[in-house]
């Protein structure tokens, strides 16, 4: 645990001072400093930049400072108007970092796809790097139009840098910034100065581009791009409609996939994926941060600001899916999937403070990458869990068998959660590939859960952790929507009409298994886990969701006979359901949901003596298995509904119906059912 120890010092104990002190073993490169009277072997194009570097400040610009030297290239020749491209000779990169000196107006772009000018591209005030894609593993197509990573003649954008804007009183500073290009050593580069941009504050300012050991700029915390993140979701807040149900949903830009919770200090703090950049017509990838939720309850939640997010300094531009735990001192840390323009899937860490309101990234990320001794073709979406005194990592992949591709996971193992190593590659599935993977123990069993690109299912089973080595026992789906026609090996399940996808199962307070994962428009209702007889899992709501129960309308002892029974008075769509039937002589029976007042639209939700039928899809699922009471647990939050059947059955559907169909209907057809008891509630809203 002695690395665990040496980064909470880092984080807490040294002052930053000596961050920025520079300790390189090597001089550093002199790419330009522009303080000759013209801009010599770099080509130039437009007129923004004049015939050579400014000697400060120019003609009707604000006031400008931190440049070194006598000269810095500044493009407002000709004022905001004037475009034009400074561009570099080609150079090698030969050190870890690239520093330089960077002012001007904040225009990060949001058109990648314009290139009109030819010589000129997007529409930015910024500074880039080129090089070209050879041994990159992201292809000029994918980076271009997949991600959005701009191709430039025969080169590709690894490293864009905009401005940071005026300060607040007007003026404009110099401010060190870096890229880590550890990545990329070895490779010929060119540094591109570009000012496209006519608007207001439409110029860029550069000086003293070095190549060095050591960077000038804290990479590890980005509090600039995490304080724009937070201020542009601020300011659509105060814009949005008042939310309304009992589902956790963030304010504005939705939720992103890969939830992951972690109970500490009084508080279950949620993480899942976002982009508080998103615009309905924006091109560019969306940068994919993490926000942060915290809650005492599981019911009531407070939404925190954007905790993580790309290091895109370092050529990343996805966090994807992962985990949040907690280490053996108290020390939360985080661990996420991070994809990068230069460098195949790989495993990220942060450390976080006692709040998890202030993370750091681990200077030696990336924690785990690809080896040669494992099978599998990526690694994605990594889990975390700790048994026997050491801590393990699950990554989802696929790997080769024969001339097809399969899903599986591999493990990695770890004292510090800091050096990981592979050990194996445990189970291999029939399904094309595996996402979101979990693992965890409940009781003697282990239970292994996985999103094939179709409707989440589960094994459990045994594991040899002699040989690292899972044996399923017991395999069924998490969530039943779209499991009906899914086929394993199509991978990207074209009929699966489910919207439900896990999250990292965490340890409550009381020490309960609890789980969650994406519901149509928001978070489902947190499960509490538990293991059946039969291998299974059972999954139940938990318990305090209890407190948003409102006016109550019980039934017990009905019986039916090829008739209906309306909820009169109780109509809503806002409830939850608890109800019993006793299956009789009837063909069919069950409840219609958001009836119309005619009768003639409604969500039904059924049972024919062999299957639960919800809203016309058929579950593959034998209800009863010795039980002789069908047992519904239903939640209707206006669009969402989530159908618990015998404690492990579980449906998960977004529903579009009209406001005015609020209706609750009993019904048995063809024969007798008995309603053994009807409990309906009005429920609150969280917000």
């Amino acid at each position: 645990m002695e690395r665990i120890f040496e980064i909470k010092a880092y984080l807490t104990l040294v002052p930053l001072f000596f961050f920025f002190l520079k300790t390189s073993l090597a001089e550093d490169i002199l790419i330009a400093d522009f303080e000759q009277g013209d801009y010599g072997s770099w080509g130039v194009s437009g007129e923004a930049f004049g015939a050579g570097p400014a000697r400060g400040v120019l003609p009707d610009q604000p006031y400008i400072s931190g440049f070194l030297g006598g000269r810095l290239t500044n493009s407002h020749h000709g004022g905001p108007q004037a475009k034009g491209v400074l561009t570099s000779p080609p150079f090698t990169i030969e050190r870890d970092y690239i520093n330089f000196l960077i002012a001007g107006g904040y225009h990060p772009g949001n058109r990648l796809d314009t290139r009109v000018p030819k010589d000129f591209w997007g529409d930015e005030c910024c500074v880039n790097l080129l090089v070209d894609d050879t041994g990159l593993p992201l292809s000029f197509d994918h980076l271009n139009k997949g991600h959005h990573r701009l191709a430039v003649e025969d080169k590709v954008v690894i490293r864009t840098k905009t401005g940071s804007g005026p300060r607040p009183d007007g003026a404009f500073e110099l401010q060190w910034a870096t890229w880590d290009v550890r990545t990329l050593r070895g490779k010929t580069a060119q540094i591109q100065i570009v000012d496209n941009y006519d608007g207001a504050e439409g110029f860029i300012c550069v000086d003293q581009i070095l190549q060095s050991d050591d960077p000038r700029k804290d990479i590890l915390h980005d509090a600039e791009v995490l304080k724009r993140a937070n201020e542009n979701i601020r300011q659509a807040e105060r814009k949005a409609q008042p939310r309304r149900g009992y589902h956790y949903l963030p304010t504005v830009f939705g939720i992103g996939s890969g939830p992951t919770c972690v109970y500490h200090n009084g508080y279950y703090h949620l993480f899942h994926i976002y982009d508080p950049f998103w615009h309905p017509r924006k091109v560019i990838y969306p940068h994919s941060f993490w926000r942060h939720a915290r809650s005492k309850d599981l019911v009531y939640w407070e939404e925190m600001d954007v905790e993580i997010w790309p290091s895109v300094d370092a050529g990343e531009f996805v966090c994807q899916a992962g985990a949040a735990v907690v280490g053996d001192d108290g020390l939360p840390m985080i661990f996420y999937t991070g994809l990068s323009s230069e460098r195949p899937l790989v495993q990220m860490a942060a450390v976080g403070d006692g709040d998890l309101t202030n993370w750091r990234k681990v200077p030696s990320n990336p924690v785990v990458t690809d080896t040669p001794d494992n099978p599998m073709t990526h690694g994605t979406d990594c889990s975390v869990f700790q048994h026997a005194g050491r801590w393990y990592m699950v990554l989802g992949g696929k790997r080769k068998v024969g001339d097809q591709y399969k899903g599986c996971f591999s493990l990695h193992s770890s004292d510090d959660m800091i050096d990981w190593e592979f050990v194996g590659v445990p189970y291999t599935a029939e399904t094309k590939g595996w996402e979101e993977p979990e693992m965890f123990r409940l009781g003697d069993k282990w239970v292994v859960i996985f999103e094939p690109f179709g409707p989440t299912q589960y094994f459990t089973g045994r594991f040899d952790w002699e040989n690292y080595r899972f044996h399923p026992e017991v395999h069924s789906f998490v969530d039943f929507v779209g499991s009906e026609k899914h086929i394993p090996m199509v991978h990207g399940h074209p009929e699966y009409t489910g919207q439900f996808y896990g999250c990292t199962p965490f340890e409550g307070k009381d020490g309960r298994r609890i789980y969650m994962g994406l519901a149509p428009r928001g978070l489902s209702l947190p499960r509490v886990l538990s293991l059946r007889p039969d291998g299974k899992l059972s999954q139940r709501p938990v318990e305090a969701l209890s407190k948003l129960r409102r006016e109550n309308h019980t039934i017990s002892d009905m019986e039916l006979v090829d008739s209906s029974h309306l909820t009169q008075g109780f109509e809503g769509n806002m409830l939850e359901i608890k109800a019993a039937f006793i299956p009789g002589t009837a063909n069919e029976f069950g409840l219609r949901l958001c009836r119309s007042e005619d009768g003639t639209r409604f969500v039904p939700i059924s049972f024919d003596g062999q299957r639960l039928v919800v809203n016309g899809e058929r579950i593959p699922a034998d209800l009863m298995e010795g039980e002789s009471v069908l047992r519904l647990h239903i939640f209707l939050d206006q669009y969402i509904m989530e159908v618990f059947a015998n404690d492990w059955v579980v449906y998960t559907k977004g529903i579009s119906v009209p406001a005015t169909d609020s209706g609750i209907e009993l019904f048995s057809n063809g024969g007798r059912t008995t309603v053994k008891n009807f409990d309906l509630w009005r429920m609150a809203s969280i917000w």
